[in-house]
């Protein structure tokens, strides 16, 4: 199973870009498309799928675009992942393993890896990945003498 798709980064991405915008102000899909060198109707997809879940909101008019539905610390990589594949996450033993052996021990094995990437999906939020970004950010512009 694949968690970590082009999909989910593009979303991750789009939501980042949310978070780093003023304070409600939307931004157009074009804009974050270009500031996130993703390609416009992948993203309108992602985006679709985004606003079904309530992650973010239309705002419609001349000025609108997107502005983030929940606040950056509510929402984690989990609720992203979520909203873009539904709940894919099967703890149940594939047929024909009978709980012992090989077949089993590699099952459990697969159980706790994804267990543990769902639980740091859980743990990691909007807030947490923003405060990333502009820690580098300003690392960036000190290394650069900005």
């Amino acid at each position: 199973m694949t968690v970590f798709t082009a999909k989910l980064d593009y979303a991750l991405r789009a939501l980042l870009d949310l978070t780093l915008q003023p304070p409600g102000r939307p931004a157009q899909s074009r804009e974050i498309a270009a500031r996130q060198e993703i390609p416009e109707s992948y993203l309108n997809q992602v985006l679709v799928l985004l606003r079904r879940s309530g992650l973010v909101r239309s705002v419609r008019g001349a000025s609108g675009g997107y502005v983030l539905g929940r606040e950056p610390g509510q929402v984690s990589v989990a609720d992203v992942h979520r909203a873009l594949q539904g709940d894919t996450w099967s703890d149940n033993p594939p047929a024909g393993c009978s709980g012992a052996g090989v077949a089993w021990t590699v099952r459990n094995l697969q159980v706790r890896l994804s267990e543990a990437i769902r639980s740091e999906m859980s743990a990691v939020s909007l807030a947490d990945l923003t405060v990333e970004v502009q820690r580098l950010d300003e690392s960036q512009s000190l290394m650069l003498g900005l």
